[in-house]
């Protein structure tokens, strides 16, 4: 991509940059003064210790620190509008034409005519290339009539086939709204047991990218299923008195949750139950983020399944269908093969020390990696009206994550499921 004006050239930026932003008051010369109306986007150049900014914060702060000053091409959308995204040319730096810019500023131009200002909204920003350098012009006019070149080359480029796929970005597209809409594209409708607007069987990413910050009274829980073990892989029933380890399989699923993972979020907590299968996969997880703290939560082991433990899931596939019927009426008491445990003992040891893990990092991301029936129990229990009847009909499969945000009030828990079942990267043969 090359225009002879200004020597403007697309470099293409590897990786491409997504950016979240607040739009917030400039200097109000956009529109008033160069009849350009821009979007001035909140940097936290402030910030004393980055390590109270929020994810999107760091990453602006990081952009604007680590990138030239110049011109770029990308695309976005608002949150909180239409679904629709837009090409935008992208300003950083001092605007050296002014004399009263103190610091780096990021400003966009989004090539759309919009009716309304939406300071205070959110712009969500794919930025895919650099094509000329900041300068500063000797007029005014010189200078719109270059920002005007700038706008023609972007909707020139960003209109091209090589770069059609980013609009379609997962980024671009996790706003609640969107998301639902690619939900119903790809799964048909969404899981009936939870409400609308709860994403169910989607891409983890997809999820992760559209997550407001952790509030301060709260801990965000990703609920993660251990990878698929040699006991799933045999088709056999694998409860709390079994401890198989990863097959291979299961081990490369923990690896592609872990590389998901620390491309979007930091997690402050990686926990897990006492059984191999559960710590062998939050230990490949942790890796990824070394100055994480390691848990292991004894009473998060699987639901003990009696003289079942270990039978072929073919056999046992009538005895267990009585039994399922039996918790789907809602008697949470009844036990697997009489001598196994019931739901209500599982969810009462499992709730009760994630409840207390949780409350103990206010503020910060828990990861848990449980077991199929403990995992189903606690989405059931924390989903609107806590019934855990509705556990049967959740799915977990091998590595699926969960996320849960849990508020704690002075003296009660309030629960927000945020995504239940979602999978890392191309998961879909994973074992239920």
């Amino acid at each position: 991509f090359f225009s002879p004006m200004l020597g403007r050239s697309l470099q293409l930026l590897n990786p491409v940059a997504r950016l979240r932003a607040e739009v917030v008051h400039g200097f109000g010369r956009g529109s008033k003064e160069l009849g350009f109306p821009t979007a001035n986007l909140k940097i936290c150049w402030d910030a004393h210790d980055p390590s109270t900014l929020t994810r999107e914060e760091r990453t602006m702060l990081d952009f604007a620190r680590g990138h030239a000053a110049g011109i770029y091409c990308a695309f976005g959308c608002l949150e909180d509008g239409p679904d629709e995204v837009h090409k935008v040319a992208l300003s950083m730096g001092w605007n050296p034409t002014f004399n009263d810019v103190k610091t780096k500023v990021m400003e966009a131009w989004i090539l759309h005519d919009f009716p309304e200002q939406f300071y205070g909204r959110h712009l969500r920003l794919l930025v895919v290339g650099y094509f000329r350098q900041e300068l500063k012009f000797e007029s005014l006019e010189e200078l719109k009539r270059e920002i005007h070149a700038d706008g023609e080359f972007c909707r020139t480029t960003l209109a091209s086939d090589a770069l059609a796929h980013h609009r379609s970005d997962r980024f671009l597209l996790s706003r609640p709204s969107a998301l639902m809409e690619q939900g119903r594209q790809v799964h048909g409708t969404v899981h009936e047991v939870f409400p609308p607007g709860v994403p169910v069987h989607v891409d983890l990413s997809t999820v992760l990218l559209g997550l407001l910050p952790v509030p301060s009274d709260t801990a965000r829980l990703l609920l993660v299923r251990h990878g698929e073990s040699s006991a799933n892989e045999q088709g056999l029933l694998c409860g709390g008195g079994l401890d198989p380890d990863l097959n291979a399989a299961g081990r490369n699923q923990a690896q592609r949750v872990s590389e998901e993972l620390c491309g979007i979020i930091h997690v402050d907590v990686v926990g897990s139950s006492g059984l191999s299968r559960a710590q062998e996969t939050a230990d490949i997880i942790a890796e990824a983020f070394p100055t994480c703290t390691r848990a292991v939560i004894a009473d998060f082991r699987e639901m003990m399944y009696g003289v079942l433990e270990g039978a072929s899931i073919t056999d046992a596939r009538s005895e267990m269908s009585v039994v399922m019927g039996r918790w789907r009426s809602g008697d949470m008491q009844y036990r697997v093969a009489r001598d196994g445990e019931c739901p209500d003992e599982v969810a009462d040891r499992a709730l009760r020390a994630l409840c207390s893990l949780l409350r103990a990092h206010v503020g910060r991301t828990v990861l848990v990696v449980g077991h199929s029936w403990v995992n189903k129990l606690v989405v059931a229990a924390m989903s609107p009206g806590g019934s855990l009847t509705r556990m049967v009909d959740v799915t977990q499969r091998n590595c699926a994550v969960n996320v849960v945000d849990a508020r704690f009030c002075e003296s009660r828990e309030e629960f927000r499921v945020l995504g239940v079942d979602l999978r890392a990267g191309e998961m879909r043969n994973a074992r239920l």
